[in-house]
C-alpha cells in the first residue's frame, strides 16, 4: 500500500470509527453524512470521495467488524469447513470451551463494540453472513443426524443462535462482570442440558 493508499485508508477508518461512536446515541436513520464528518474531523467531499451514502459507510464498516473478528479471534485448532463431512458427531460440537472461550475473549476485549454492534443489528445487514453458515457450516453438520431440510435447519439454527445471543448480550449489558468461564458453562448448558446444577 503506498502513502496515497495508506492515507486513504485511513480516512475511510476515521469515518467508520465516527459512525460506530455516533451509534452509541443516535438512531442509524438519524445520523447525516455531516454528523459523521463533523466527528470524522473531514469535510463533506471527503466523504463523497469514498462513499455514496450513509448505508455504502454502514455496509464497509460492517465488513471491517467482520474482518476484524476473523483476524483477531483466533483458534488452537481453526474449523476446515472441507474437513465437516469427515468428522464424527462429537467432532462436530462447536459450542465448548475450545470454540466459545476465544469468542467470548474476543468479546471482553471489545465489549463497547459489541454493545454498539448488538444494539444496531436491525441495520447491519447480517443475512448473508447467516446463509454462509447455514450452507456451510450447519447444513454439513445436520446431515450427520439425518437432518437435510433446509427450511427446518434454517429456523433450527434461528433459535440456537438467537439463543446464544440473547446470552451474550446480556453479558455484555453488565459489562462481562461474570466470569467467562461461567457465561461458557451456562452456553454450553443451555444447548447440552445436563443434571449437573
Amino acid at each position: 500500500m503506498n502513502r496515497s493508499e495508506s492515507k486513504f485508508q485511513n480516512t475511510a477508518n476515521k469515518m467508520s470509527s465516527a459512525l460506530i461512536s455516533l451509534l452509541e446515541s443516535k438512531e442509524f436513520v438519524n445520523i447525516t453524512i455531516m454528523d459523521i464528518c463533523n466527528k470524522a474531523g473531514v469535510n463533506r467531499s471527503t466523504f463523497y470521495a469514498h462513499y455514496d451514502n450513509t448505508y455504502d459507510l454502514l455496509k464497509e464498516t460492517h465488513q471491517a467488524l467482520i474482518s476484524n473478528f476473523l483476524t483477531e479471534c483466533t483458534f488452537d485448532d481453526p474449523i476446515d469447513m472441507k474437513e465437516l463431512p469427515s468428522l464424527d458427531k462429537e467432532e462436530l460440537n462447536f459450542i465448548s470451551p475450545k470454540y466459545l472461550l476465544p469468542y467470548l475473549k474476543y468479546i471482553q476485549k471489545h465489549k463497547r463494540l459489541f454493545k454498539i454492534y448488538a444494539e444496531n443489528t436491525h441495520v447491519f445487514e447480517t443475512n448473508d453472513m447467516d446463509n454462509y453458515m447455514i450452507d456451510n457450516l450447519f447444513v454439513p453438520i445436520y446431515a450427520k443426524y439425518g437432518v437435510t431440510n433446509k427450511k427446518l435447519i434454517y429456523y433450527m439454527q434461528k433459535y440456537f443462535l438467537k439463543g446464544i445471543d440473547a446470552i451474550i448480550n446480556e453479558w455484555v449489558h453488565h459489562d462481562c462482570e461474570d466470569d467467562i468461564i461461567f457465561i461458557c458453562e451456562i452456553i454450553t448448558y443451555c444447548v447440552r442440558p445436563t443434571t449437573k446444577n
